[in-house]
């Protein structure tokens, strides 16, 4: 009889280390994949910041580039706007899995942009002629207008599951989504917009020595909390249907 519980209970001590250790190594595997989403982020955003803005998001060829930046870094969200419609279609109770681990996303752009940035002006030697634009909170049409083009680019980003078609969903939505960044005057007059992910303002703002976090922070947040806003409503509409 002793030795009948001896080995049971040697039995059960084995197993709980199995479990353990089982669990142990999900954490880790788990901690690997988030480390290669924010290198994938961080690579992303920095192409997106170097060369893509360079293109315009509103142009043909800016929407191709943004294409492949996703197709290249598989997984990757890239731009803020993406994340925040993860984060808000997501599991909202989950503070780790959805809330952190997104809102690392976000830092990871960050990074991506401050080293796009860095290298544009060449560590500020050249003048970027950068400046925050004040934050005005949206009117009720405006706020309604962003939830609306989230709506919009998340079902489409959603159910063709292609970059290329997300692509051109961004090129179309961009001003829309709040990645714009006011105008400027080409050398024949003509004014242009100039596109802005979000990520690379908060680099531009942050490399300014944080001046005018009161005007570029609040925008970053509340454009992505409406577009994000619209991913959910879209998820919403779509299981009614």
């Amino acid at each position: 009889m002793i030795d009948y519980f001896r080995n049971s209970t040697i039995f059960v001590i084995y197993s709980m280390n199995s479990a353990e250790t089982a669990r142990l190594g999900g954490r880790k595997k788990n901690m690997e994949v988030d480390m290669n989403a924010m290198k994938a982020e961080i690579g992303g955003a920095f192409v997106v910041s170097w060369l893509v803005l360079g293109l315009g998001l509103d142009t043909l060829q800016g929407a191709v580039a943004l294409g492949a930046v996703w197709m290249t870094f598989g997984g990757a969200h890239v731009l803020p706007v993406v994340t925040w419609c993860h984060m808000m279609t997501g599991d909202l109770g989950d503070v780790e899995g959805n809330w952190m681990a997104n809102g690392m996303r976000l830092l990871a752009q960050i990074v991506g942009a401050v080293i796009a940035v860095l290298l544009m002006t060449e560590a500020g030697a050249l003048d970027s002629q950068w400046a925050a634009t004040a934050f005005e909170a949206p009117d009720l049409w405006g706020a309604l207008g962003m939830i609306a083009a989230g709506a919009i680019f998340w079902t489409v980003h959603t159910r063709c599951d292609s970059a290329w078609i997300s692509g051109f969903a961004a090129m179309a939505l961009f001003a829309a989504m709040g990645m714009d960044y006011g105008t400027a005057e080409t050398a024949d007059a003509a004014e242009v917009l100039l596109s802005s992910t979000g990520a690379n303002e908060m680099a531009a703002m942050m490399l300014d020595g944080f001046g005018s976090v009161g005007d570029v922070a609040p925008t970053w947040i509340v454009d992505g909390l409406l577009v994000g806003i619209g991913a959910f409503v879209a998820g919403q509409v779509d299981d009614l249907l």
